[in-house]
């Protein structure tokens, strides 16, 4: 007999180990492209941001700046984005070739991920549940 779970009926309990299953699930998937969940949203983010700088990328994705430079750093290694001037001190980040054809591949990864977790919420809450969650991460901003 397993024992009882005292948490298991506490909302923030419950998201966290929602996020958790969801995000460990995510990066097996992501695996075969050589990339963490992180630097596949950075990517994807770039791609519908083109020019965008690494700070506002860390804000949208609430990524701390002691980890957004290494992250960046592993993309351009990867010759994945590139830095472009924006002004006459800011670099913006654009996808490479390379990064906008990973960045396709990392979509349909995440896109497929996305419809597999809706997929276990009832077709008629599914609304209710992805704007239920966005009240709760909005109220925090």
């Amino acid at each position: 007999m397993l024992p009882v779970d005292p948490l298991r009926d506490l909302p923030g309990y419950a998201l966290r180990r929602a996020s958790s299953a969801a995000m460990q699930k995510l990066s097996r998937e992501l695996v075969p492209l050589d990339l963490r969940p992180s630097e596949a949203s950075v990517l994807l983010v770039i791609d519908a941001n083109a020019n965008i700088t690494q700070s506002e990328i860390g804000r949208m994705l609430e990524i701390a700046g002691a980890n957004m430079a290494p992250l960046i750093g592993r993309l351009e290694k990867r010759e994945l984005v590139e830095r472009q001037p924006v002004d006459g001190r800011s670099q913006g980040l654009v996808l490479t070739a390379a990064g906008r054809a990973l960045c396709a591949r990392a979509r349909k990864v995440m896109t497929s991920h996305e419809e597999n977790l809706m997929a276990r919420i009832p077709a008629n809450q599914r609304a209710a549940f992805v704007a239920a969650l966005q009240s709760l991460w909005d109220s925090d901003q």
